[in-house]
């Protein structure tokens, strides 16, 4: 009977134990001093680097972040213009309805709060299956919904969020692989990069007066 009573208070300091943690993964969120809130940040011309096997795009970024209540997630949707790709000079790069995701990484113990995200793209299923496009010359590639990848370190500075991309693995396909494109032929590729220099800062510009990580 003894040792079924300790196997049970094993048991329950178990129970309580996964309770902590399940109640603490539940406390790493991003938050607003108001909701709904929207932050916007920017990124210069060479800061935002994606790598691919044919070479890598760069272009200047301005990202809308939104949240309608304190949560795990925080959807961030990027605009990029200036591009130049694959060795040309000019590119686009058109988002298509699609948006990254951060998903915010539970702390591990003894941490209090996580310093990283992990990343979904995240894309419209209707009217039609939507991606990412990239045009430059006559080359064509098209980044789609997955994940979750990782990493975006992600900090507070003050009443910001401050996030620095570092993800690899990401899945993509060359639509076209015309007259000086770099590519080894179309087709499903994997294991690009996107890489920031620097840390972008997410501000707040309508709702609340921060956006936080907690």
């Amino acid at each position: 009977m003894i040792h079924k009573f300790k196997t049970l208070g094993l048991a329950m300091v178990a129970v309580l134990a996964m309770s902590a943690f399940v109640a603490s993964a539940a406390q790493a969120q991003y938050t607003a001093s108001s909701y709904p809130t929207t932050g916007t940040a920017t990124s210069t011309l060479g800061n935002d680097i994606f790598t691919t096997e044919g070479g890598t795009v760069e272009c200047k970024s301005h990202f809308v972040g939104t949240l309608s209540e304190a949560s795990n997630t925080l959807t961030v949707t990027p605009t990029y213009t200036s591009c130049k790709a694959f060795g040309f000079a000019h590119a686009t790069v058109n988002m298509n309805g699609c948006a990254y995701v951060f998903h915010r990484v539970a702390p591990e113990p003894p941490a209090t709060v996580s310093t990283n995200s992990n990343v979904t793209v995240e894309c419209p299923e209707e009217p039609e299956k939507k991606s990412i496009q990239i045009l430059a010359g006559n080359c064509e590639v098209s980044v789609g919904a997955q994940g979750q990848l990782s990493t975006v370190e992600t900090h507070n500075s003050g009443n910001h969020v401050n996030a620095k991309a570092n993800v690899g693995g990401i899945a993509y396909t060359v639509l076209k692989d015309g007259f000086l494109c770099p590519f080894l032929g179309t087709g499903a590729k994997t294991g690009a990069t996107y890489k920031q220099g620097l840390p972008i800062t997410l501000a707040p510009v309508e709702g609340g007066t921060s956006v936080k990580v907690d």
